[in-house]
């Protein structure tokens, strides 16, 4: 079987796993964000960063922030897989919003089990990739200068 989209009518328009995290981030996100850089108010850490480490997506916070201001550069540098999620979680939210509730439709994807796993297996190196960068290049310890 090859990976095939299709757009489905769901059974209810209630938001999936993926939506209602998306949308429940980026409403979060939409308001510490802007906090974090006007009040100072503490942005919360990962348990890693807490202990010292760096986390896979330690930095996202401020990517986002980044590429929300127009830095696309600088969003880059400080985690690039965190720009990527940033999108998926958009088009989480916006086709939830704009698609699933007016016209009760939702795009899914249907994988064979060996495509799934490879999909899988493809996001589990993406974060490893991802987690080297950050440790390797050491941005988790540089504060937002944008």
């Amino acid at each position: 079987m090859i990976m095939k989209l299709y757009l489905d009518r769901p059974r209810h328009r209630l938001p999936g796993m993926w939506e209602s995290f998306s949308l429940a981030i980026l409403i979060g996100e939409s308001v510490l964000i802007p906090l974090s850089m006007h009040a100072n108010v503490h942005v919360p850490t990962s348990f890693l960063r807490f202990f010292g480490g760096a986390c896979p997506l330690c930095g996202g916070t401020r990517a986002v922030t980044a590429l929300c201001m127009g830095h696309f550069d600088v969003a880059l540098q400080y985690n690039p897989l965190a720009l990527f999620i940033f999108g998926a979680m958009l088009y989480g939210a916006l086709t939830y919003l704009f698609v699933t509730l007016p016209f009760g439709r939702r795009l899914l994807l249907y994988t064979s089990d060996g495509e799934a796993r490879f999909i899988k297996a493809f996001i589990l190196l993406a974060f490893a990739a991802n987690w080297a960068y950050v440790l390797y290049a050491g941005m988790y310890q540089v504060p937002l200068q944008v």
